[in-house]
């Protein structure tokens, strides 16, 4: 006579087969999210389809020629992410190096990145074998009664040049914090005014820069200098 599985047991079965599956399952999603962290800020996707002469076709954002102020409030926006991401550090080196590396340089013109890799704390974050750690952000909630990013006297539709204020709040190892008013001087070119000094490739857009925005001039204003030149051993 064939052996008859007891309803409890066979129910205790299927119970056990069941938290093994979903075990595997929060397993994998759980190694997923954490490949994904960190989840610093939103990025555009495009639908792309291929073609017979390329394998992506990218398009931009399609904007009315007459819609400057469409176009401003963009690039204001782009300056904005910019800035927080040049000027943020990370108490994680890696982060850092990584975000200057696959964001910023992208969204950069070569002498303004050339630039950036010159600065004190690049130096360090990449070369030293123990930098300095400390963590910094970016606060556009200034005391100054300008606006956080305004567009200068001399702006047209080919001089997309911007200056922005902002407050640098760094905190050291040992937990004191150091705040600093910076004015900065930006000058961005992108695919939208067709008049971009440097051609991104299509990885490039896909990736971090769907638009081909980039800063073509980053000068620092304020008399203390590019935060980025800090001695942040004094602090």
């Amino acid at each position: 006579m064939a052996k008859i599985v007891e309803p409890p047991v066979l129910m205790s079965r299927v119970l056990a087969f069941v938290l093994a599956t979903s075990a595997v399952v929060l397993a994998a999603l759980l190694i997923t999210l954490f490949k994904m962290i960190p989840l610093e800020r939103p990025e555009v996707f495009f639908l792309f389809t291929p073609t017979r002469s390329t394998n992506v076709v990218i398009e931009p954002l399609s904007l009315d020629a007459d819609d400057k102020k469409a176009i401003e409030n963009y690039q204001e926006g782009f300056i904005r992410e910019y800035v927080i991401a040049r000027n943020t550090l990370y108490t994680n080196t890696t982060l850092t190096r990584n975000n200057w590396a696959k964001v910023v340089k992208p969204w950069s013109s070569a002498k303004v990145f050339n630039a950036l890799s010159k600065t004190a704390l690049y130096q360090s974050y990449n070369f030293d074998e123990q930098p300095t750690i400390i963590s910094c952000t970016v606060n556009f909630s200034t005391n100054s009664r300008d606006r956080a990013i305004i567009r200068t006297k001399n702006y047209s539709a080919n001089n997309n040049e911007y200056t922005v204020n902002f407050t640098w709040i760094c905190e050291n190892i040992g937990g004191q914090t150091t705040q600093k008013n910076y004015k900065i001087q930006i000058k961005v070119q992108s695919d939208l005014n067709k008049n971009a000094s440097e051609v991104l490739t299509n990885l490039e857009k896909l990736n971090v820069n769907p638009l081909g925005i980039q800063v073509t001039e980053y000068k620092v204003l304020s008399a203390n200098g590019d935060p980025l030149n800090s001695d942040v051993k004094s602090w």
